[in-house]
């Protein structure tokens, strides 16, 4: 694998050194081809929408071997907060003293669901991070015999530090709660693996560092929890045989966790599908040791022009680099005259690097941000 192998499917990168991929991803060719043949047969009245059904199971396949499950443990979602509902929505009103543990600064989409399981009795705990994320540590002393749920996101949005799975994972299994982990700005970024971790859910949206776009998601449910679930909302799509079962009277769902599926988004399906082949084409390792090198040399070029970033910690690094500086206005200007795209988050410059960006590229922007004021 050469860069220029990769840099060659997102054409749209000549003239631009992007590190927003935390935001969105840019547009691969194959993706953007699947689009424009999606809408040149639409228009033509010629669109089949059963090719787009079996893109998307290719997808949920292929995001399966991301996160290290089978694809009858995926469910497809439009967004993180859809599978976060899914979850709160089956967990039933609280007994006395049972609680669900979050930290206080996690993104929404991780957030209001299991806030609003207040109304259904239960105490939510929220952590307030002691450094650049909640350690493992913190979650073991906010848990206890009555925890129900402790959800966390894999790598902060805001920071980048990146969550000890594994020990949070046995921090549930000894209160007897579920793990829910929010992977959309892991998945495809850093190593998962669902089973190491004891992850009961975990839930991405395709339109960061997998490469789709806007509209696809996955939820990840542990085979043993998948007879207890109910789905919410469920159309034609969670039948055991969705193309018999269109109409009623009778409902046979699947035994898999399809019977938790929105209704497939066609095109951004099609995408995906190609889109998630990048991994399969280069291999899903051999991409997720490139983005360790980049983040690597990122911190360490942070470094070498004496810059404060988070996570501080080797340990905790992710892909994502949020970076102190003084002016802010400042550092976007440099950023813009040098067609640098990355985000303001928390009054910090947010870079996330991935694997498409280039060795010299992730030098420059650390020369831009260190000059002087």
């Amino acid at each position: 694998m050469q860069a220029d192998d990769i840099r060659r499917l997102f054409p749209g990168l000549q003239n631009t050194i992007y590190l927003n991929t935390a935001t969105m991803n840019v547009g691969c060719a194959p993706a953007r081809e699947a689009y424009e043949r999606a809408l040149e047969r639409w228009s033509a009245g010629r669109f089949d929408w059963a090719e787009a059904e079996l893109a998307g199971e290719d997808a949920r396949a292929m995001f399966a071997e991301i996160v290290g499950c089978t694809a009858g443990e995926i469910a497809i979602v439009p967004a993180v907060s859809a599978a976060a509902g899914i979850v709160a929505a089956n967990m039933p009103s609280a007994k006395r003293g049972e609680n669900v543990v979050v930290a206080e600064n996690e993104f929404a989409s991780n957030y209001y669901s299991w806030l609003l399981l207040q109304e259904r009795g239960y105490q939510v705990r929220t952590i307030t991070p002691g450094g650049e994320g909640v350690s493992a540590e913190e979650f073991e002393r906010a848990a206890d015999g009555g925890t129900r749920l402790i959800a966390v996101s894999a790598v902060s949005s805001a920071t980048g530090y990146r969550a000890d799975l594994n020990a949070i994972g046995q921090i549930a299994r000894s209160s007897g709660a579920w793990f829910f982990v929010d992977a959309c700005q892991a998945a495809g970024a850093v190593p998962l693996d669902v089973a190491r971790d004891g992850i009961d859910f975990l839930a991405a949206a395709s339109h960061k560092f997998l490469l789709g776009s806007r509209g696809m998601g996955y939820l990840y449910i542990r085979r043993d929890l998948l007879d207890a679930l109910h789905p919410v909302g469920p159309g034609w799509k969670a039948a055991r045989k969705p193309a018999e079962s269109f109409y009623g009277p009778t409902m046979d769902l699947s035994r898999t966790a399809s019977k938790l599926d929105a209704s497939l988004a066609w095109f951004p399906a099609m995408a995906d599908q190609a889109a998630l082949n990048i991994f399969r084409r280069f291999g899903t390792n051999a991409l997720l040791e490139r983005n360790s090198r980049l983040s690597l040399r990122l911190r360490n070029a942070l470094r070498a022009e004496g810059l404060s970033f988070q996570p501080s910690s080797d340990d905790n690094r992710s892909t994502i680099v949020s970076v102190q500086v003084d002016d802010t206005s400042a550092v976007a200007a440099r950023f813009r005259g040098a067609n640098v795209l990355a985000s303001l988050r928390a009054g910090r410059i947010r870079l996330a690097a991935h694997f498409y960006n280039l060795e010299e590229e992730i030098d420059r922007v650390a020369e831009l941000i260190g000059l002087p004021e």
